[in-house]
């Protein structure tokens, strides 16, 4: 009989699964262990907080304009932010242009230490990209992972810190021990993804049936436990939509903002509808607060707009910069300030 921690290996049944299951994926071109580190790490990357019916076809675009890590390197910042339009998330496309340079000047590091040690690299992308490029013996543990692992296990209790993360650890290095560790993570997630789901899991055609501790007890539903629920933090501000003769107004997002980097609208913080000093001296009339506001979620934040209108004109301030009606659609990312000026009628719905 096991012990408590004797944590057992992946069993083969779950590889012949994934032979005959897998979706096919654009970035699935080779046999896990001899994948190509850039391609991998793109839709790795790109597969973070986006379904994965948005990053196919967006993978295959970037693919086309970036087709290896020297195109990336070489390219413009704000390129770079403009193919990633509509992905969100923004500081990963900063990070993979970083690390695009820094790998183009000195390689690809070849194991998990490695590559932890690129930007924008955590632990999870370190060991996908290490286990399917250079078949290294490191499990990829994200939740799709920890799900299999904790009913499978029947792992109780709080699996993201403490001896509950330690028990999942030396678990997901037991699962990876035997066979290809790439294709057993692969398959892992894969099975995490459509049958061992977090609500209403397929047990009945489950290839682990015959180990599932979780499932064998009709209790997969119960693991693993429920983490506790980030707070979201709401965020309410006064858009400025400042047009004149030279275009729309628009500032760069400083350090630390959550768009940080990307142009957007002036906002103010105050309930009152009251300019910043430094836009005082273009405003040719009093803003007019518009009908509606517009809401955006970023990670933990939950964004509430209202939007004011008025004309203005003058040399732009420090960190500011008028745009063309035309030209909004190129420089703006994010989509915030483009339902902004949807609203405002700068934009067409």
């Amino acid at each position: 009989m096991m012990g408590e921690d004797d944590f057992r290996p992946a069993p083969p049944e779950l590889a012949a699964w994934f032979a005959k299951a897998a979706r096919a994926l654009p970035w699935r071109d080779r046999p896990a262990g001899g994948r190509d580190p850039w391609r991998t790490l793109v839709s790795e990357v790109m597969s973070q907080q986006t379904r994965l019916e948005v990053v196919v076809p967006r993978f295959a675009e970037w693919l086309r304009r970036f087709p290896n890590v020297a195109s990336l390197a070489a390219a413009e910042e704000s390129d770079v932010l403009a193919m990633w339009a509509g992905l969100g998330y923004y500081a990963r496309a900063r990070a993979l242009h970083r690390l695009a340079r820094q790998v183009t000047e000195s390689g690809w590091p070849r194991d998990f230490a490695g590559l932890l040690k690129l930007p924008g690299v955590g632990p999870y992308t370190a060991a996908a990209v290490a286990s399917l490029c250079f078949g290294e013996q490191v499990a990829a543990l994200d939740g799709n992972l920890e799900r299999v692992l904790a009913r499978v296990h029947a792992l109780s209790g709080n699996l993201r810190a403490g001896d509950g993360r330690r028990r999942l650890a030396r678990a997901a290095e037991a699962w990876v021990s035997a066979g290809n560790p790439g294709l057993v993570n692969e398959a892992s997630m894969e099975l995490g993804a459509v049958v061992c789901t977090p609500r209403s899991p397929r047990c009945e055609v489950c290839p682990l049936g015959n180990v599932c501790l979780a499932g064998a007890r009709e209790e997969a539903e119960l693991y693993p436990w429920p983490r506790a629920r980030a707070e979201i933090v709401e965020i309410r501000q006064t858009a400025l939509v400042l047009e004149g003769a030279n275009g729309v107004l628009l500032r760069r997002a400083g350090p630390g903002e959550l768009l940080s980097g990307l142009w957007t609208l002036p906002v103010t913080e105050d309930g009152a509808l009251r300019l910043p000093e430094s836009l005082r001296g273009l405003a040719e009339e009093l803003p007019r607060l518009l009908d509606g506001t517009v809401r955006h979620a970023i990670t933990c934040h939950r964004i509430v707009w209202r939007v004011a209108s008025l004309r203005a004109s003058g040399t732009a301030p420090q960190g500011m910069a008028w745009f063309l009606r035309e030209e909004l659609p190129q420089v703006l990312v994010s989509s915030l300030p483009v339902k902004a000026l949807r609203l405002a009628g700068i934009l067409p719905t």
